[in-house]
């Protein structure tokens, strides 16, 4: 592909931007497939050691916000020095605004690991984080919601919602975090995402779909688990309204799949999905293609976290024969997000690394506008 060097910034509706900020625009054009990719998060940037975790939503105008962890420090999860950050694209994903930030560490500590989701009721994006302490912390970080009514410009101070989802009576967590990447709104506008939590002296890691009727001013949480032992998981919609969550296996393997008829409020036993899951995250969509419906699955495809690629299936899930590797050597989470040409935007966790040396060199996170004949031709 041939590289196309760009020497101005997006500054998309910031007034001010220095060159730490926004670094000058790496681009990658495929003339052939008519796809292309531009560097998001880079190593170093904004004075970050690292960055990791993405999360990417399409708003009504069309502009992309992209939202990743700042790990100024090392690359691992909390607890440390982490800030939620974002960045905008009005061309679709070419250039990058300068950094914003979300929510920035504080004396309680970082922020981490964002579910990102745009409201079309209440207006205004919502990311949900884990504040404070790490999954495995004594006592649950605090689970956090930002929201921006300006396109991501500014973003309010983050809210704690512990007390409206954790103990008296609620979900018992010796820690927990929210599933990073996409969140939802349902067709009803229901805002959902999944919360894994670690009980001490229990092996298994619950989830739990944790949801707001009213733009994330109150939660609550599923009266039954999504799932009784996973990791990150996601949440689709399907065309009569069923809820669908893809689970992330904690261990290699098949990933999981339950279902919701009632809005999230309870979910059936986890089955296998069809899907072989190296221990990832991932991000799952529906999508309509010429009169037929699809669910759209990024995972690395293997054997270790590596080739991250997409999975289409027509059939709900039960099989994916459709596929298109988007990113190829070492790579680790992903998102997806649907652009108004029908294009698909893909966040990809690139390794700067040899595959088996465990990623601990780190990431820069890509964007790749592809066309979706790509995937379902």
């Amino acid at each position: 592909m041939k590289q196309l060097l760009i020497s101005l910034c997006l500054l998309g509706g910031i007034a001010t931007a220095t060159a730490q900020d926004c670094p000058a625009p790496v681009t990658y054009d495929d003339p052939v497939n008519g796809a292309y990719r531009s560097l998001v998060f880079n190593k170093g940037d904004y004075a970050s050691g690292y960055y990791r975790i993405p999360a990417i939503e399409t708003l009504p105008d069309g502009s992309l916000i992209a939202v990743a962890d700042k790990r100024i420090d090392a690359l691992s999860d909390l607890p440390g020095r982490i800030d939620i950050v974002c960045r905008r694209s009005t061309d679709n994903g070419r250039t990058w605004s300068a950094y914003t930030t979300i929510a920035e560490h504080d004396s309680i500590g970082g922020y981490g690991d964002p579910a990102l989701v745009y409201d079309p009721r209440h207006k205004q994006l919502v990311v949900v984080s884990t504040h404070g302490r790490g999954l495995w912390g004594t006592e649950p970080g605090l689970i956090s919601v930002s929201t921006s009514s300006d396109g991501g410009l500014t973003w309010s101070k983050p809210l704690n919602i512990n007390p409206q989802i954790l103990g008296d009576g609620k979900i018992d967590a010796t820690s927990a975090f929210a599933s990073s990447g996409r969140a939802i709104v349902t067709k009803k506008g229901r805002i959902m995402f999944v919360l894994v939590v670690r009980q001490e002296g229990r092996e298994t890691f619950p989830c739990y779909a944790i949801y707001s009727d009213n733009g994330g001013k109150t939660w609550k949480v599923s009266k039954t688990p999504v799932t009784d032992d996973g990791d990150e998981t996601k949440i689709a919609e399907l065309p009569d309204g069923t809820l669908l969550a893809s689970i992330r296996n904690r261990w290699s393997g098949d990933r999981r799949v339950s279902t919701s008829t009632d809005g999230g409020v309870t979910w059936t036993q986890q089955a296998p999905f069809g899907l072989h899951d190296v221990a990832c995250n991932g991000d799952i969509i529906s999508y309509r293609y010429n009169g037929t419906d699809y669910l759209i699955q990024s995972l690395p495809a293997g054997p270790w976290r590596d080739n991250i690629t997409l999975y289409a299936s027509s059939d709900g899930g039960r099989t994916w024969p459709k596929t298109y590797r988007v990113a190829a050597g070492p790579g680790a989470y992903s998102a997806l997000t649907v652009l108004p040409d029908g294009s698909l935007g893909v966040l990809t966790e690139e390794g700067v690394h040899d595959v088996d040396a465990r990623h601990i060199q780190g990431y820069r996170i890509w964007y790749t506008r592809m066309p979706i004949e790509l995937l379902l031709k």
